[in-house]
């Protein structure tokens, strides 16, 4: 505990204390005070010093002012975050992960919302508003935003850069997601389950182009080792952005019959699979007798369905956890741990919905 000194004066605990009320109760200069507080210079001041500022503006409950510190950095301690509303249940697990474990340097993730699909004018104003708060960083999706946005940031001082992304990148960091492997294993699986009329949902959502044909390409690769395979693009109703029951009702009436109808079905991700098992219950198709089902993301209502859902897990680690790790270490300026730095390995987790012993004797 720190001995008050005489040096302080009384009138400290009737106003908002000062860095100079620290630097004085500490025993240490009000530069020193500024370089551990904001996190600059610190290789110049000693742990003991640094120990003892800690201390000081802890009992004399210093809150250093946000805005000053904005002004003379150039830039807030603000991370930002800035994704599409509503969240997908992908995104939702990776900003869970920032926000509950937090950022390294007490730097702050903040979010921001915007619907590109109805007024993409909106989005750039949102946009525009996050760069005003020259953020210390920007987390952000290229499915969602374009390059111009990316460097409209860079060009107002933001360097410190994480994108998600299908496809890896060079010039920034980028949490990557395995669209193609994703494609090629759930076309293995369906393949080595003995189907041979394969279907794959395709997406209304435009966000989603360039995912779906990475998908796309990652089932024809695994189908190139099999002879007699077809794959069917299977449209999903256009109006229906974000998957319904009602629009799975609208998919299923869709559906070839008999013997031009697929076997097994990549439904693109879980989300779509959910009201699809339920619509495919009601008219009578059975799952997986009659069609086999395999989704993406491994959410965690798969294991509960009846029958519960195979799916791909897009990476044996946590996705938001490898988020924050990538986030800290571009605000620290430290290598991350390298089993963060490796490529994500997409994980089978085949259950019920793809495993039907009779289909399998069938086609033996």
């Amino acid at each position: 505990m720190l001995k008050r000194s005489s040096a302080i004066p009384a009138a400290t605990t009737q106003r908002r204390p000062t860095s100079a009320d620290v630097a004085r109760l500490a025993g240490v200069s009000r530069t020193q005070v500024s370089y551990v507080l904001n996190n600059t210079g610190t290789a110049h001041v000693s742990a003991d010093k640094r120990r003892r500022i800690f201390e000081a503006a802890k009992e004399l409950r210093y809150v250093p002012h946000q805005s000053a510190q904005a002004l003379r950095r150039g830039f807030s301690n603000e991370f930002c975050m800035f994704f599409p509303a509503p969240y997908t249940p992908r995104i939702n697990e990776i900003l869970g992960t920032i926000h509950e474990k937090g950022l390294t340097q007490d730097c702050v993730a903040t979010q921001y919302s915007f619907n590109s699909y109805r007024d993409p004018a909106r989005m750039l104003e949102a946009f525009n508003m996050l760069i005003a708060r020259r953020p210390r960083g920007l987390f952000c999706s290229l499915m969602d935003i374009s390059e111009r946005e990316i460097s409209l940031a860079r060009d107002k001082g933001i360097r410190h850069i994480l994108v998600l992304d299908v496809e890896q990148h060079s010039e920034y960091a980028t949490l990557y997601i395995p669209a193609e492997p994703a494609g090629y294993i759930a076309a293995k699986h369906l393949l080595e389950r003995g189907h041979r009329r394969l279907g794959l949902i395709h997406p209304s959502d435009p966000v989603q182009a360039r995912a779906f044909n990475l998908r796309l390409a990652g089932m024809r690769r695994a189908m190139d080792s099999y002879r007699g395979v077809s794959l069917q693009i299977l449209d999903w109703p256009a109006e229906n952005i974000r998957p319904t029951l009602e629009y799975a009702e609208h998919f299923v009436r869709s559906l070839p019959q008999g013997r031009k109808r697929p076997t097994g079905i990549y439904t693109y991700s879980d989300d779509y699979a959910y009201p699809l098992m339920a619509r495919l219950r009601e008219h009578g198709i059975k799952v997986p007798q009659d069609i086999a089902l395999i989704g993406t993301d491994d959410l965690p209502h798969s294991a509960l369905f009846q029958p519960s859902l195979s799916s791909i897990q897009l990476d044996v680690m946590p996705l938001g956890e490898r988020a924050l790790a990538l986030i800290n270490s571009l605000i620290s300026g430290e290598e991350p741990e390298a089993r963060f730095t490796l490529p994500p390995e997409p994980v089978l987790m085949a259950r019920e919905s793809t495993f039907n012993t009779s289909f399998m004797n069938a086609r033996t």
